[in-house]
């Protein structure tokens, strides 16, 4: 195995724990989300931001090494779909394989939060609605209310 090599499966691997975190953080926001926490989802969502910009930084790496080394990485069909013989390229396989399946993790987890923070919104948005109606009805009750005798 080349050294491009090993620095390109050291990439993956790392893009790999950087996506996994990102999944990890996707679980605990929709807990933030639910259980109303806000200050909690708004770290969650800086953490998300400062993940993503890591990735965006690692992709960037990785198309560096995949142009110096163009060659040495060119991963033929016949690799994914046949057993390797080579150790080096099974750990590719296996690598990539781990890569797919984190990137489809992390995207299914995006979807259904997305669908959570929609259907959040609507809920509010029904509330305020909901309290805007019955705002004639109902007194603030946090301000200062005269007694019965006081409006005689």
């Amino acid at each position: 195995m080349t050294t491009e090599t090993i620095r390109f499966l050291e990439l993956l691997e790392q893009r790999i724990a950087l996506l996994g975190s990102l999944a990890d953080s996707l679980v605990a926001a929709r807990t933030d989300v639910v259980s109303l926490d806000i200050s909690g989802l708004e770290s969650r969502i800086a953490h998300q931001e400062h993940l993503c910009n890591d990735i965006r930084s690692l992709d960037a790496q990785l198309d560096r090494v995949q142009r110096q080394c163009a060659t040495h990485l060119r991963i033929p069909r016949e690799i994914i779909l046949v057993p390797a013989v080579d150790p080096g390229a099974q750990r590719l396989k296996e690598t990539l394989g781990r890569l797919h399946a984190a990137q489809s993790s992390v995207q299914r987890l995006n979807d259904a939060h997305q669908l959570l923070l929609r259907r959040s919104r609507r809920t509010a948005t029904a509330l305020l609605n909901s309290m805007h109606s019955f705002a004639m009805i109902y007194s603030d009750p946090s301000a200062v209310r005269e007694s019965a005798g006081e409006r005689i």
